[in-house]
């Protein structure tokens, strides 16, 4: 049988779990393992690509909200002249009934008919 000998297991000390700590921080900020000079210049295009990609959205994306913003405000703008257009039209109609030409008429002193006009005929020769 397996039996476990605890005499045979030496204790760590402090010093050599603080060895094995600088290493695993040693090791996971070394990026030289990633980053060769030899694969750097291979690697440079496809990191511009990406920076330009990164760029090309985030502009696309600011003229995007831009755009919509100037919709909206163009809506706004649409519904307010909408209004005005219907209330001078309306204000239009009000003062072309023949009672209101007739009520600014009589100020200038121009009197309504009352009666129909005489239609005058021409006999021909």
């Amino acid at each position: 049988m397996n039996t476990f000998n605890r005499s045979n297991i030496e204790p760590e000390t402090s010093s050599a779990k603080k060895n094995q700590a600088d290493e695993t921080i040693k090791k996971a900020t070394d990026f030289g393992f990633f980053i060769d000079k030899e694969k750097l210049g291979g690697m440079l295009s496809p990191i511009l690509m990406g920076v330009f990609v990164i760029i090309l959205y985030v502009s696309l994306s600011h003229y995007h909200v831009k755009s919509i913003k100037k919709e909206d405000d163009l809506k706004k703008e649409i519904k307010e002249l909408r209004s005005e257009y219907i209330s001078v039209k309306s204000q239009l109609m009000k003062k072309s009934n023949q009672s209101e030409v007739s009520k600014r008429l009589i100020d200038e002193g121009i009197k309504e008919l009352r009666v129909p006009p005489i239609i005058i005929e021409q006999k021909d020769k």
